[in-house]
C-alpha cells in the first residue's frame, strides 16, 4: 500500500498537482501571470527551472469552434486547425495558464510530446531563472502556414 501511495504522489508531483519545494519539479506554484513587455499578459517562472525539467502538462478539455462563432478579439487565443475551425479553450473567461504563453523565435520551453489534442507535455529547453517569462515557438503548434499571424510566420 505504501509503495502504491508513494508512486501516486510521485505521479501527481510530476504532473504539477502537489506542492513541493524540489526545484526540479514544477507545480501550480511554479508560474504566475504578469504584464509582459512582449504582448499583454505573459507567464513567468516563480523559481529557477533547470533545462530538461518537465514543466507543464495541459490536461483540460479543448473545444473546436467555427471561426465565424468566435468574436474577433478572442481568435488570437485560438489555434487554427484550418480556415473554418479553431481549437479553443473550454471557456474564454477561465483560460488555463498555457493560453497566455507568448511566442519567441528563441523559446525556453518546447512541446516534448503530445498524446492527443488535449494533452501535451512541455519541457524547459534551457535554464529558466525566477522571474523569466516563459516562451514557446508558436510554429510548433502546427497551424496551417497561411493562417498564422504575421509576427510568427517563418
Amino acid at each position: 500500500m505504501r509503495i502504491i501511495l508513494r508512486v501516486l504522489i510521485t505521479i501527481l508531483m510530476y504532473c504539477g498537482f502537489v506542492y513541493t519545494n524540489d526545484q526540479n519539479v514544477c507545480s501550480e506554484f511554479s508560474f504566475i501571470l504578469k504584464p509582459s513587455s512582449i504582448e499583454g499578459v505573459g507567464v513567468f517562472a516563480t523559481h529557477d527551472i533547470p533545462a530538461g525539467t518537465k514543466i507543464l502538462i495541459n490536461n483540460y478539455v479543448l473545444r473546436t469552434l467555427k471561426v465565424t462563432e468566435i468574436p474577433q478579439a478572442f481568435v488570437r487565443y485560438c489555434i487554427h486547425i484550418n480556415e473554418k475551425e479553431c481549437l479553443c479553450p473550454a471557456r474564454f473567461d477561465r483560460m488555463e495558464i498555457d493560453w497566455y504563453i507568448n511566442h519567441s523565435d528563441n523559446p525556453n520551453i518546447a512541446v516534448e510530446s503530445s498524446l492527443d489534442l488535449d494533452h501535451a507535455l512541455y519541457c524547459a529547453v534551457r535554464d529558466i531563472k525566477a522571474g523569466d517569462e516563459i516562451f514557446i515557438d508558436y510554429n510548433s503548434l502546427n497551424e496551417p502556414e497561411d493562417l498564422k499571424e504575421d509576427f510568427y510566420k517563418k
